[in-house]
């Protein structure tokens, strides 16, 4: 099963396992709708109401599957992070060489970037939202600390080069957070569908080379 696949049906069924009643069709529109709204508009212009509209259904069917906004923001964000970790995760060998993991962390992110560009903006987005609840924040510190570890890991073994794992991770992140940007927007906007990678293609060289290549030009000191 490839990454799309595989990620739309864990996706379609972890939410129908965990997202208390939110397993008719119903429940699914509200979710559906939530997803398109918080991400085309912003989580705080979004109301009860306009999910209700655009889901086609009642306000009070929507409370009837969940609390309020914030439950049903926090439903989807744990879901669409702990999902991408579990592709990211299932593609890597963790026995290979930095290189190969970091080639196989990338292209499993290219997949996901192409497939689904409006989950992972959703996800940009709201990363730092905060109405996230305690889980939301621990799915969130777990993908923290999986890249964290890998950039760590390529510092050990002197493939990556010395420095702030967390500046690292600052580069790695921000760059395939402003290509998950990038492409929504051209999807958006433009209408354009994200079925070239050639872009990403060229980002997976150029940020490995800034990981790896060590060349000081300016001073670290203030």
């Amino acid at each position: 099963m490839n990454v799309h696949s595989s990620f739309r049906k864990q996706y379609v069924e972890g939410k129908k396992k965990t997202m208390d009643k939110a397993t008719s069709n119903k429940g699914e529109a509200i979710m559906e709708a939530a997803l398109h709204l918080f991400t085309t508009q912003g989580y705080a212009e979004t109301n009860v109401p306009s999910i209700a509209r655009a889901a086609r259904v009642g306000v009070g069917t929507v409370y009837r599957y969940f609390k309020n906004k914030d439950n049903i923001l926090n439903h989807l964000f744990q879901k669409v992070l702990t999902l991408f970790l579990s592709e990211i995760q299932d593609a890597v060998d963790r026995q290979a060489s930095i290189e190969d993991q970091f080639s196989q962390i990338f292209d499993a992110a290219t997949a996901l970037m192409t497939h689904y560009t409006v989950e992972l903006q959703f996800m940009n987005l709201n990363v730092f939202n905060e109405m996230l609840d305690a889980d939301s924040q621990a799915a969130r510190d777990k993908v923290i600390a999986y890249f964290t570890d890998f950039l760590k890991a390529g510092q050990d073994s002197k493939v990556i080069v010395p420095g702030s794992a967390d500046a690292q991770l600052v580069l790695m992140y921000g760059s395939v957070q402003m290509m998950i940007s990038f492409l929504w927007a051209r999807r958006h906007f433009a209408r354009i569908q994200p079925e070239d990678t050639r872009i990403i293609r060229q980002l997976k060289n150029q940020l490995w080379n800034a990981l790896t290549v060590e060349r000081k030009v300016f001073s670290e000191e203030v």
